[in-house]
Order: C-alpha cells, then sequence, then structure tokens
C-alpha cells in the first residue's frame, strides 16, 4: 500500500511540473516572464564584415568610429587586440575558419576556382565548405546549447555551407535585408518564440554588414562626415570611377575624389555596425540569455581597399588593408592576446574561452577572381598570393615571387624585401597555387542556390 502511495505521490508530482513548466513558457513567450536565472551564459560571435582596424576608434582612426567597441573592449576583463589578421581575403573562407577553427586549404571553402591566363571558357564556381568537416555550431549544439545564426551577408548562409549547424537561421537575400534595427528585432522576436526558455544555453552568432558595400548615403544631419550619396561600384561600365581607377584612367583631382566618397560612406557603415554590436550584445544580455560567464567575442571578416595598392574592393588578396582586422573580447580565461593574432582562432575563444596550444600559424592564402579580373582589363583581381606573419615581419608569395616587408618601418608595404622562402613556406604556396584548380575533375561545386546567392549579393555579374 506504502508503494502506491508513492506512485501517487510521484504521478502528482510530475504532473505538477509539467503543468508549472508549461504556464512558465506560456508566460515567456507572452513577454510575462523572464528566463531562469543563472543558467543562460551562452556564448556570442559577432562579426562586423569588412571591417579593416585601421578605420576604427578603438585601432585609433582619427574619426570616432566604433564608440560602442571601445567601451566594450575596455570593461573589465576584456581583451582586444588591433594586430589581428583574417583567416581568408573575403567573407567565405573567413567565417569557414571561424566556423571550423581551420584554413581555407582545410575547410575547403574559398573562391573561384578559373584561369586568369586563359580565361575564355574556365569555369567560374565557388567552393562550399565541406559537409564532413565538423562545425562549431555541432560541437555546441551537441553541448546542449541552442545555436542560432542571424547574417546580414547573404554568403553566411546554408547556401555555402556555412549555416551547418545551427537550429535557429535567418539571412538576408540581399545586403540591406537585415540591417542591424531589423536584425535586433528579430533576434528579440526569435528568442522570445522560438528558444526554449527551460533549454540550453545560447550559442549566438551574428553577422553585422553595415560596413559593406552598397554602402548607404551619408545623412546631411551627421555630427563629423558630409553628406554623401549611396555608393555600389559598377564592375562593368567603362567610364565608371571604379574601372578608371583600376585601369589607371582616372585624373587625381578625380581619383580623389572618389576615394573620399567611399571613405566617407564606408566609415559611416563602420559607425553603424559599431552601434549594431552594443544593441545585440544589449538585446541577448536584456533578455537574460548571456550573464555574468557569458562569453562575447567581437571581430571582422576582412578589410576593404582605400586606394591602396591602387585597389578598391575587397578580396584577392594578402595586403594588409585587405587582411589585419581587430578582435575583442569579453568572458574568456585570459589576460591578454598575443600579437600578430590568427583569427582563426576564434573558433578557440569561443568554444574553450582560451587560446589553443599551440597557436595557429598567422597566415592567409588568397585567389583571384576571374571575372573582376576581366572588368578591370586585367589590371587587378588576378594575382594568387600568400602571407605569413612573425612578429612584425610579414612573408609573401604572389605569382611565383617571394619576397617579405618590415611593417614596423615601412607599414604601407612599399619596399619589397628579397626572401628565400624555407621549405614548409615554398610548399604552402604550391598547395595554395595548385588549390586554385583543385578538383578540376570533380562536379563542380555552383549549384543553383548558391550561384543564386552570389548574385543578389553582388559577389557576381
Amino acid at each position: 500500500m506504502r508503494r502506491w502511495r508513492w506512485l501517487l505521490l510521484l504521478t502528482v508530482s510530475l504532473v505538477a511540473l509539467g503543468a508549472g513548466a508549461a504556464a512558465y513558457r506560456t508566460a515567456y513567450r507572452e513577454g510575462d516572464a523572464g528566463p531562469l536565472p543563472g543558467i543562460r551564459d551562452g556564448v556570442v560571435l559577432i562579426v562586423t564584415d569588412n571591417v579593416r582596424q585601421d578605420h576604427t576608434s578603438l585601432c585609433g582612426y582619427a574619426r570616432p568610429t566604433t564608440p560602442q567597441l571601445e567601451d566594450f573592449a575596455r570593461a573589465p576583463g576584456a581583451v582586444h587586440t588591433c594586430r589581428a589578421y583574417a583567416p581568408g581575403s573575403w567573407t567565405l573562407p573567413s567565417h569557414a575558419s571561424f566556423f571550423t577553427g581551420t584554413g581555407p586549404l582545410d575547410h575547403g571553402a574559398h573562391e573561384y576556382r578559373g584561369d586568369v591566363k586563359n580565361h575564355r571558357g574556365s569555369g567560374i564556381t565557388t567552393h562550399k565548405l565541406k559537409p564532413d568537416v565538423e562545425t562549431l555550431a555541432e560541437q555546441m549544439r551537441l553541448r546542449g546549447y541552442q545555436t542560432v545564426l542571424l547574417a546580414g551577408n547573404p554568403v553566411v548562409s546554408g547556401a555555402t555551407g556555412l549555416a551547418q549547424g545551427f537550429t535557429h537561421v535567418r539571412a538576408a537575400k540581399e545586403f540591406g535585408d537585415l540591417d542591424w534595427p531589423i536584425l535586433v528585432d528579430t533576434l528579440r522576436e526569435l528568442i522570445r518564440s522560438e528558444l526554449e526558455p527551460l533549454g540550453g544555453p545560447l550559442f549566438l552568432v551574428v553577422n553585422l554588414a553595415e560596413a559593406h558595400r552598397p554602402w548607404k548615403g551619408v545623412p546631411r544631419e551627421h555630427a563629423y562626415l558630409p553628406k554623401r550619396g549611396r555608393l555600389q561600384f559598377d564592375n562593368t561600365k567603362l567610364d565608371s570611377p571604379w574601372r578608371e581607377l583600376l585601369e589607371g584612367r582616372i585624373a587625381e583631382d578625380d581619383r580623389r575624389k572618389f576615394l573620399g566618397h567611399i571613405t566617407d560612406v564606408y566609415d559611416y557603415g563602420i559607425e553603424r555596425a559599431d552601434t549594431g554590436v552594443a544593441e545585440v550584445v544589449r538585446a541577448v544580455r536584456e533578455t537574460g540569455w548571456c550573464g555574468a560567464k557569458c562569453r562575447v567575442v567581437v571581430t571582422s571578416d576582412h578589410g576593404e581597399f582605400m586606394g591602396e595598392h591602387e585597389l578598391v574592393d575587397h578580396g584577392f588578396y594578402a595586403w594588409e588593408a585587405n587582411a589585419r582586422v581587430y578582435v575583442a573580447a569579453q568572458g574568456l580565461d585570459i589576460a591578454t592576446l598575443p600579437e600578430p593574432f590568427p583569427a582563426s582562432a576564434v573558433y578557440n575563444l569561443l568554444r574553450d574561452g582560451s587560446l589553443p596550444e599551440p597557436l595557429p600559424l598567422v597566415e592567409m592564402p588568397a585567389w583571384p577572381h576571374v571575372r573582376r579580373h576581366i572588368h578591370s582589363m586585367e589590371r587587378a583581381f588576378g594575382s594568387v598570393s600568400l602571407a605569413r606573419w612573425s612578429g612584425w615581419s610579414k612573408l609573401m608569395w604572389m605569382d611565383g615571387e617571394f619576397f617579405q616587408f618590415d611593417l614596423r618601418a615601412d607599414p604601407g608595404e612599399e619596399t619589397r624585401l628579397p626572401l628565400v622562402p624555407d621549405e614548409a613556406f615554398a610548399a604552402l604556396a604550391k598547395r595554395v597555387e595548385a588549390a586554385q584548380f583543385k578538383d578540376k575533375s570533380a562536379p563542380a561545386d555552383d549549384d543553383a542556390d548558391m550561384m543564386e546567392m552570389l548574385e543578389a549579393a553582388g559577389y557576381m555579374q
């Protein structure tokens, strides 16, 4: 008889617990209850797409473009570096490295295959993230985290394999679809309507694409920037300033005006991305999903050329303007970040809250873009390159030539110093060159969804 009493008591208790959980879940969904305290120490990655570190006031830029990042990076216990280097030269390879902890040669997600010396009939495809490479989102989901991806850049989506492991995904179809106000509203709504309040903590990745072209115009009332119109590069028209600059046909006064326009709208985009960082962090903290032990890492995936090396746009080169970014973090178990810093180690900061042992080499491969090479009358976007950083020394290989720079004495990379590479660097250069044409006999990776996404995003014309 006593046994039946215990069974009855247990049944009643379970029913009461179930009813209580259901009532709590309903109250949470309707905004009448907050998440349970003390169990919501999430992990958050925010990528400010296309932000070069020397245009952030965090890293000493004269314009106050990133006051929110400054506050974030200088909070008690925070760490940051302005000498981090992106693992890839554009969005796809860098995000794939953030998500896997490996370089582009290993995770397979990199730029178009094709031969700029014989581009007629050359395939133009993109290598997606290899499906057999385990992602951080998959690992975090196995640990019980609820995985969320919100991306203002269409490339950071399922079409390229970057959504692998995320349960909840919102990615822009075109740039501007998920600017930060819409993105933050989407985040708050998703937190209330789709996250399980009695489930595991949050693993959140956010891509803020405000600094990526097409750039919004600067409003008239802006505090320190002149009024500017919206700007998108026209890659195809012969008389566009984009083409004239790349082909060396632009007058000096027009060159100055064009680069001034780019700089102003770009800096405005960085300022807007900076605001987005603060609002994303505020949203996860206010909704209770990012407690005192929450890990938050903020970085960029690559930079942007502003006339350096007679280039505009980004990707396809390992020069400093494209390669050097920042990393800022809170909630880690480390006191400083080493310099130079491989941004691929963001993976370890997120997963473990600490640095990998040993620290990966700081290097970036970059491949050409056949179509943009054609559009520039074969003056740009046609080089295969590789860079490796150690201290202030930068080793480079480009189009079969090895050289190096002393970045402390020559930050603009104007003086090429002779370099006899060691066997490891020479072998890596051969791998980078071969990867441009790898698996040519295999089926192309240009599935319809990915090609449609790249065209809508402006990566292909």
